[in-house]
């Protein structure tokens, strides 16, 4: 899967408001914390998804 750009997502109708609206956010900070933060949230996540689908 190739990875849409900043444009892309901004102007997709199906792209969620949440999604949106972190990227419009994250444009606005320093790009090396931006990434970082959002690598850790990823991360925070994905641990989270996992363990809740593993007590299903």
């Amino acid at each position: 899967m190739t990875l849409p750009d900043v444009e892309q997502v901004l102007g997709d109708p199906t792209a969620s408001f949440w999604l949106k609206n972190a990227l419009r956010l994250a444009l606005s900070r320093d790009p090396v914390d931006a990434a970082n933060d959002a690598e850790v949230l990823a991360r925070l996540l994905d641990h989270r998804a996992c363990k809740i689908l593993s007590e299903i």
